[in-house]
């Protein structure tokens, strides 16, 4: 998380979200727009080799908090089936307190876009932005 209000008010974080990519400019201006000061977002750049000591070091942070991986694609082609073992494991082995992440995305498809025009796609990413906000 980079924006200094929330990370002095850490106590108050209700739910860390990990994502990747431009998701997560999407994710922070939706936050903006809600005004919510409770939610952190982590972007993580590189997730191989996972980054094991930053995913501690923010759910560490916010001790309070669930956690979120969020992801544009559809669950089973993104990344979750990789980082969802992962951030339980850093969260366990580092913190000594195991955290389960909730998905936050597309449901699982055979196809990896909508292909129901731009309004289908559109539907889809802000259904996935509030998934990930809303507490």
């Amino acid at each position: 998380e980079v924006d200094p209000d929330i990370v002095a008010n850490a106590s108050k974080v209700k739910r860390v979200v990990f994502c990747t990519g431009k998701l997560y400019f999407e994710l922070v201006d939706e936050r903006s727009k809600r005004g919510q000061q409770d939610v952190a977002i982590v972007r993580i750049e590189q997730i191989a080799p996972f980054p094991w000591d930053k995913v501690a070091k923010e759910m560490a942070q916010y001790s309070n908090a669930d956690v979120v991986w969020c992801q544009e694609e559809p669950k089973n082609m993104g990344a979750w089936s990789y980082v969802q073992p992962r951030i339980a494991t850093a969260t366990r082995q580092i913190n000594n307190k195991e955290m389960r992440p909730i998905y936050a995305g597309r449901k699982p498809s055979a196809a990896t876009a909508t292909g129901m025009g731009g309004r289908a796609h559109e539907a889809e990413q802000n259904a996935v932005i509030s998934a990930a906000l809303t507490l």
